[in-house]
């Protein structure tokens, strides 16, 4: 008998269970969606190996890259870099016999910062629902002020006791993930509004923060924004 598993909506490994060589029947692939690699940094691959009732199996899992844009760091730890700014590459888990699909890995410039492109300090006069946009951007340093798109820019009002249910971002809470145009700012304008019916601090801090793949902290991250909300 052939036993094949379909994980996350994706069919990524089987084997033979009549050979006894193997428990693993499957490789469930943990890999965000869309994934980035950037030159000078890594991104951490990572799989659980599945045994015929889907409970995780110890066993060893190895990776490999089977195009040149990617470089393997450790193909034990599933750990692989670039030093490209553009394009793509695959990647494929392996444990014993069982071979997951391919994944994709797109490459985009290094996030070398998190600079404000617009005041830091923003007025909402009493007429108004919400601010203007709160402009920020991921750039690379190669070449300089070049914009890193596909990235994410986190948008997280500091006062929260002061400002829950009085202010919102736009998309609701006083939490926000803007994904990043080819400018490196937000590809969709971010802004914070009232809500309807209550009466608004004074003032409201925005924090600003990004992150690499690797998940280390792009050099900016903890800049504010102040807003003003006119009575």
């Amino acid at each position: 008998m052939r036993r094949c598993a379909l994980l996350l909506g994706v069919l990524v490994g089987c084997s033979d269970l009549t050979s006894g060589s193997s428990p693993v029947v499957a490789l469930e692939l943990r890999i965000p969606q869309p994934a980035y690699v950037e030159p000078a940094d890594t991104l951490q691959l990572r799989a659980r190996a599945l045994d015929a009732d889907g409970d995780s199996v110890n066993a060893p899992i190895y990776w490999r890259v089977l195009d040149t844009t990617l470089i393997l760091v450790d193909s034990a730890t599933g750990r692989v870099t670039t030093a490209l700014t553009a394009g793509s590459g695959r990647v494929q888990a392996r444990s014993g016999p069982v071979i997951s699909e391919l994944v994709t890995l797109n490459l985009r410039p290094r996030s070398d910062s998190l600079v404000l492109t617009g005041p830091d300090t923003l007025q909402v006069s009493s007429g108004d629902t919400a601010s203007a946009p709160l402009l920020a951007a991921i750039q690379s340093a190669n070449p300089p002020g070049q914009g890193v798109a596909n990235a994410i820019i986190v948008y997280e009002v500091v006062d929260t006791l002061a400002a829950l249910g009085r202010v919102r971002f736009q998309g609701g809470g006083l939490r926000l993930r803007a994904l990043t145009g080819a400018t490196g700012e937000p590809a969709a304008p971010v802004t914070l509004r009232r809500v309807p019916g209550t009466i608004q601090p004074d003032t409201v801090r925005v924090r600003l923060s990004a992150s690499r793949p690797s998940g280390a902290t792009v050099p900016g991250s903890g800049q504010q924004f102040l807003v003003l909300f006119a009575p």
